[in-house]
């Protein structure tokens, strides 16, 4: 699934010239669900990272690359894109008529959930909350492609002659959920990744070394963004206490949460439960089995489950903000 199209070493020196780079190889990395990914080995030693956008048009990858060029220049842990030799200010490159990038190499490893510790969860909520403050000098990012109205949209294409009994009732107790969201009032609007799941952080000698997939990042809702990584990072099989009240101390060091945000904690949460169940159903559920990573949506309807049985005075108890 992460070498959908394919590079031939030639495409590969090809493109590697229009970033200044010789390029002695090219392998495929069999990680990740949207993009194809490549490392790009070196003549001189070392390799990069090459990146063919599948999903997005050259203008929405080239707004994600200035993105990263911005949030790098100001400190946060994500590669920068590497600009193109005729022009410094530009980044993106075409191939097979889709974008292309190329990033510098970051060693690092994703952490499974057991190995997800309280020191872990807080400087991940130190880094998200670094995003947000940088995200606050960063002018262009785009409106988020999973608000309500397109989540709305997406159940309204789902064949229900592909549905069983179960994934019929769910399916309609979400649309039922979104309907009862869909005016909820964005609360600590700014720049979110949106999407900082443990396969989106390179981790090395316990300190984050990297990042990753900003292709989600949108303008939208800080406590939506601190609740997505929250319920990604802090749930095995319940949430984790210990380590959620981590992650919002290591993100209230880097950004204070304003009263008003931390009152948006259990909607946006909620919401953000909701958004995953839905995308998930839509995007794995109905795929055929063996078509690529298969989440399962039933992971978030859990999570939405433990956060109503909290409520809105247990969640913030909970998380001690």
């Amino acid at each position: 699934m992460a070498t959908l199209t394919p590079l031939l070493l030639d495409d590969a020196r090809r493109l590697g010239a229009a970033y200044g780079l010789d390029v002695a190889s090219v392998r495929g990395i069999p990680a990740g669900s949207v993009n194809s990914n490549y490392a790009l080995g070196l003549a001189g030693g070392g390799q990069v990272f090459l990146r063919v956008y599948e999903e997005q048009a050259a203008a929405s990858a080239a707004g994600e690359a200035r993105l990263l060029a911005h949030l790098a220049a100001e400190g946060v842990k994500t590669p920068r894109p590497r600009p193109l030799l005729a022009d410094a200010s530009a980044f993106i490159e075409e191939h097979a008529g889709k974008p292309v990038a190329i990033f510098p190499w970051i060693e690092g490893d994703s952490l499974c959930q057991k190995l997800v510790t309280e020191d872990a969860a807080f400087k991940l909520g130190r880094a998200l909350g670094e995003v947000h403050r940088a995200g606050d000098s960063f002018a262009g990012a785009p409106p988020s492609r999973f608000g309500a109205p397109q989540l709305a949209s997406r159940l309204r294409a789902i064949d229900a002659a592909k549905l069983d009994a179960e994934l019929t009732s769910v399916v309609a107790r979400l649309g039922d959920d979104l309907a009862r969201l869909t005016d909820r009032p964005i609360i600590g609007e700014g720049l979110i990744h949106g999407d900082l799941f443990r396969d989106n952080v390179l981790w090395q000698g316990g300190e984050i070394t990297a990042l990753l997939d900003f292709e989600s990042a949108s303008i939208g809702s800080r406590p939506f963004d601190l609740m997505v990584t929250i319920l990604a990072w802090c749930f095995g099989d319940a949430l984790d206490p210990s380590l959620a009240r981590a992650l919002a101390a290591g993100y209230t060091r880097a950004r204070p949460l304003p009263e008003v945000e931390a009152e948006a904690l259990f909607t946006e949460g909620s919401f953000a439960a909701l958004r995953f169940s839905i995308t998930r159903i839509t995007d794995f559920e109905l795929r055929p089995r063996g078509s690529g990573v298969y989440k399962d949506y039933r992971r978030f309807l859990a999570r939405g489950a433990a956060l109503a049985a909290l409520g809105p005075g247990g969640l913030r108890d909970l998380l001690g903000v």
